[in-house]
């Protein structure tokens, strides 16, 4: 071969080694170029924008958490969906749910009542499963109406847990229980009743105190003056009556010889007043009905033919108290039946007379106040003429052929009541009982020294409730 074609061949091989070795340069350029775009692309932080889910699509593995809105309709509330790669949304037409044109956030507007969801997906992987419900009014709305319709009612709370409102309490009869929960069912859902009639109340761990005052004064005044001819003369000359007493074993016989015709001469005048005062104090627990009950009575034999039975006239006071007491307003409902009674002298019988006053009332007021819940006031007057016809009515001169009369009485009484929070016991247990004891041991008739408890109302302190200013 000559030199020619050696160097040829040779200039061939070498540029096809050139060639070759450029070849693998650039295979080698275009992978790494290749991997570093890749790397970069995989570096590179690019933001992500919500996408709604294709139809059919399947949601990523993994548990939700379980979030919940409420709103009402024509309420708009805003989720941000910036980490959010997918939604999808649940039952149509209860909630409008679109994006911001930037992507960052859902706009959540109610249509109609009921409950959809909202899932998301984030870029993670993760899911967030919102359970969307709309009402009718928002909450916030129903809450504030419901304090409006409730208001007046004393120991009734609306208390709200999530979306759900739910009134509390206790009320006096069955109406009101019925009104409340007519009030509830106006909101369907979201309200619920939980009234119930009686002891009801929300805050039973106060203690209430109420105090009762009853004073009564009584004044009476008669005169009977003049000549009491007697209505008849004449007559049966000799009348007799004979009868047997059963009970005490004895005949009683009595004999009138005759009607004798001699006047009676009526001289006389009396004149004489009363007072009662009574006080009771009792405690109790907020919306718990208690009774007091003070007094005695007295056992009078009636005979009825061939028996005997025991009649029983009871007297005293008696006091049922039922109080519901509203911390937030600081006013306080009391449901009052008292009955106050005290016996008389006799009038012409064996049995006594018993003056009696009885009060069933509910009155609301402030916690502290007095209020006069009974008061009364009579007055009466009876007037008698007995003698000869029209000469026993000449003025002055009249007393002269009959008997002139008169009868007047005077009663006045009020009957009020200081209700009062108890929040702390001025004295221990121990003390208390012991200073009872002590006064019980000392005392030898002098009452005025006597204070088995506090008569003045906590809410007036020590001074005690304010005097009635003089007329």
């Amino acid at each position: 071969m000559s030199a020619r074609e050696r160097l040829g061949v040779g200039v061939g091989v070498g540029r096809s080694s050139a060639m070759l070795r450029w070849s693998t340069l650039g295979a080698g350029f275009c992978a790494s170029v290749t991997l570093a775009a890749t790397m970069a692309l995989a570096t590179f932080p690019a933001e992500a924008l919500a996408q709604r889910a294709p139809a059919g699509a399947r949601p990523g593995e993994g548990r939700a958490e379980e979030k919940s809105i409420s709103l009402g309709v024509g309420e708009s509330k805003t989720l941000p969906a910036s980490d959010v790669k997918q939604y999808s949304e649940g039952t149509g037409g209860i909630a409008e749910i679109k994006t911001t044109p930037d992507g960052k956030k859902f706009i959540i507007s109610g249509q109609k009542a009921g409950t959809t969801s909202l899932l998301l997906i984030k870029n993670d992987g993760s899911q967030t499963n919102w359970t969307i419900r709309v009402y009718s009014q928002a909450p916030n709305e129903v809450e504030s109406e419901l304090e409006q319709l409730l208001q007046g009612y004393t120991g009734i709370r609306v208390r709200r847990i999530g979306t759900r409102l739910f009134i509390e309490g206790g009320v006096q009869n069955q109406a009101d229980m019925d009104r409340i929960k007519q009030i509830a069912d106006l909101y369907p859902g979201q309200v619920e009743s939980l009234v119930t009639v009686g002891t009801g109340a929300v805050d039973r761990n106060l203690n209430i105190r109420v105090d009762f005052f009853f004073v009564q004064y009584n004044q009476t005044s008669a005169y009977g003056v003049g000549i009491d001819w007697p209505s008849r003369f004449g007559g049966t000359p000799i009348q007799s009556t004979f009868s047997f007493d059963f009970v005490t074993r004895a005949p009683v016989a009595n004999a009138r010889v005759i009607n004798h015709p001699l006047p009676a001469l009526d001289f006389a005048a009396s004149r004489g007043w009363a007072k009662v005062l009574k006080q009771s104090a009792v405690i109790t627990t907020n919306g718990n009905e208690a009774t007091f009950e003070s007094g005695g009575e007295v056992n009078v034999e009636i005979a009825t033919g061939l028996a005997v039975n025991i009649q029983q006239i009871k007297y005293g006071t008696n006091v049922t108290v039922q109080p519901r007491y509203d911390p937030r307003s600081g006013k306080i409902e009391v449901k009052l039946a008292a009955e106050v009674s005290d016996l008389i002298p006799s009038a012409g019988t064996t049995l006594p007379g018993r003056n009696t006053s009885k009060l069933s009332t509910l009155v609301f007021l402030k916690i502290g106040e007095s209020l006069v819940v009974s008061g009364i006031r009579t007055s009466g007057q009876r007037h008698q003429i007995n003698g000869m016809p029209y000469l026993s009515r000449i003025p002055v001169l009249g007393v002269l052929f009959g008997s002139h009369s008169d009868n007047q009485e005077e009663v006045e009484g009020a009957l009020f009541i200081i209700p009062s929070v108890v929040e702390s016991v001025p004295r221990a247990s121990y003390d208390m009982v012991k200073a009872a004891m002590d006064q019980y041991e000392e005392y030898s008739g002098g009452i005025a020294t006597v204070n088995s408890f506090s008569k003045t109302p906590p809410a007036y302190g020590s001074s005690g409730p304010p005097a009635p200013a003089k007329k």
